[in-house]
C-alpha cells in the first residue's frame, strides 16, 4: 500500500482500512530515530530503516520477503516524510519502491491509497478515504507506479471538490 502522508495519524487510518476492506498482516516501515521514539509501533507492525545505512538494504530484503505471502499486507509513504496535506504532486523518494520491483519475485498487488480531510460547514471534518488496487508485475518501475499514483491522487483531490 502506497499512501500520502500528512499526520502522524496516518498510518492508523492504513490500519482501519486494512481491517475493514483487506483483512491482511499489517506491516509498515519507518525511520528508526521515529521508531524508538514510540516502540510500541514495533507491537502493530512497524519495522525501522536508517536512510543511508546498510542496514537498510536488510530492512528493505525483509519488506521484500514480507511481500511474497500473499497474507501480508505492507505499507509505506513514498514521500519518505511527512508533508502537507494540500501536497498535489507526489515525488517519490529513490530506492524503496524501484528496491521492492527489482526484487520482488512474484507478481502483487499495489493498494493506492490517498486521504483527505474535508471540513466544509461542519464542525469536525470528514476523512475521506480513496483507494485503488493495481496489479504490478515484473515489467514495472517505479517511475510508471510514482505517475499513476499522481494520476489516481489527481482523480481523488477532483472528487474531493466535487463533495
Amino acid at each position: 500500500m502506497i499512501s500520502n502522508h500528512f499526520s502522524f495519524y496516518d498510518g492508523f487510518i492504513q490500519i482501519l482500512l486494512n481491517l475493514k476492506v483487506f483483512k491482511r498482516r499489517f506491516h509498515f516501515m519507518m525511520l528508526e530515530k521515529e521508531l524508538r521514539k514510540t516502540m510500541m509501533l514495533s507491537k502493530i507492525g512497524a519495522c525501522s530503516i536508517s536512510k543511508g545505512r546498510r542496514s537498510s538494504l536488510e530492512s528493505l530484503a525483509y519488506a521484500v520477503e514480507l511481500l511474497q505471502d500473499k497474507e501480508n499486507l505492507f505499507l509505506f509513504f513514498p514521500q519518505g516524510k511527512i508533508e502537507s496535506i494540500y501536497t498535489r504532486e507526489f515525488t517519490f523518494e529513490k530506492g524503496l519502491l524501484s528496491y521492492f520491483l527489482k526484487n520482488a519475485k512474484n507478481d502483487f498487488q499495489l493498494v493506492f491509497n490517498v486521504n483527505l480531510i474535508n471540513y466544509g460547514t461542519n464542525l469536525r471534518p470528514d476523512l475521506c478515504v480513496y483507494y485503488e488496487t493495481q496489479s504490478i508485475n515484473a515489467d514495472t518501475n517505479a517511475e510508471d507506479v510514482e505517475r499513476a499514483f499522481n494520476r489516481f491522487a489527481e482523480v481523488c483531490f477532483t472528487k474531493q471538490g466535487s463533495t
